[in-house]
């Protein structure tokens, strides 16, 4: 077999064993259509740069990070879009795309919603990583360039931080509790 048979091969095998979990990357991120375009992107990327994806258990990790990068240009795309129409409308209203705030109305789970986006974007990504995907630690670190003891540190301080952007009232609650020594 030539280099480019070799090629097709293993792009074809990766595609078909990594496609349903990069289409529900996608769709818990971003819209059906933005979703679907990103999934081409992701793999039209794998295909161009075949001989650096990784082998193994790496390879949907490395999958999920191009994914989430096409992603992070489309909302940012998304966006400057968005603005711009605003602008020219008069207006400086922002339509959301989120899926999330589409699709939940209830009140707590908006509030769940507003404070993962107050999170760091990469933040975010590595707690849906984490919790959506079930994607192992290790390779979430490695996805990241960051050691395994600081992606822990790392999702520990955001869970905090999710925590009191959630409820800020609890750890004044906690706090108040503590000194009329109620805990």
């Amino acid at each position: 077999m030539d280099r480019s048979s070799i090629a097709d091969v293993r792009f074809r095998t990766m595609y078909a064993v990594h496609l349903d979990a990069i289409v529900s990357y996608c769709m818990r991120r971003t819209g059906r259509d933005d979703a679907m375009d990103a999934v081409q992107d992701t793999f039209a990327v794998a295909w161009r740069r075949i001989d650096e994806v990784p082998t193994g258990e790496a390879e949907r990790s490395w999958l999920y990070a191009v994914a989430f990068r096409v992603l992070s240009n489309q909302r940012r795309s998304t966006n400057r879009f968005g603005a711009l129409k605003a602008k020219l409308a008069g207006t400086a209203e922002q339509v959301s795309r989120d899926p999330a705030i589409q699709v939940v109305r209830n009140e707590n789970d908006q509030r769940l919603i507003d404070a993962v986006a107050s999170l760091r974007k990469q933040d975010q990504e590595i707690l849906r990583l984490i919790a959506w995907e079930e994607h192992p630690r290790d390779q979430v670190a490695a996805m990241f360039g960051i050691s395994r003891s600081t992606l822990d540190q790392r999702i520990h301080r955001a869970i905090g931080r999710l925590r009191k952007a959630y409820d800020p009232t609890d750890s004044v609650q906690s706090s108040s509790k503590a000194a009329e020594g109620e805990v």
